[in-house]
């Protein structure tokens, strides 16, 4: 049996990303085995990466829309409540899924001056900072 040891500059870039993909698309990136980078997130507590069921429905809306839709629109097209749909585009907005973009309202008598649109985001997960409070 061969004994790895692995620079703290890999264990550092190794442990940046622990959590925000799966431990096998970490280790591939990397050249680690998978079984050290499930052991290293055990030990760091970093609960592991799940894309739920739900969330892909959001990614799946989002993708059919590049222009962006409003949140009225997210939850009226996915038949969900209104509260559920913010906790869930913010929640994806943090892990870096989707990106909020404010439009002028050309519209706007006395309302809101901006437009808020949810679309993919043109950084994808790569680009994302891992957020701990999820």
């Amino acid at each position: 049996m061969r004994y790895h040891s692995y620079t703290t500059a890999t264990r550092t870039t190794a442990g940046a990303i622990l959590g925000t993909t799966t431990d096998a698309s970490v280790a591939e990136q990397m050249g680690i085995p998978v079984s050290t980078l499930t052991h290293w997130r055990l030990k760091a507590q970093v609960a592991p990466y799940r894309l739920h069921s739900s969330t892909a429905r959001y990614l799946d809306l989002l993708r059919q829309h590049p222009e962006g839709l409003t949140a009225r629109q997210v939850y009226q097209a996915l038949d969900v409540t209104r509260q559920g749909a913010y906790l869930t585009l913010h929640v994806l907005a943090r892990r870096g899924f989707i990106e909020c973009v404010k439009l002028p309202n050309l519209r706007c008598y006395g309302g809101r001056a901006y437009l808020l649109l949810w679309r993919l985001s043109p950084l994808g997960r790569e680009g994302a900072p891992h957020a701990q409070t999820d």
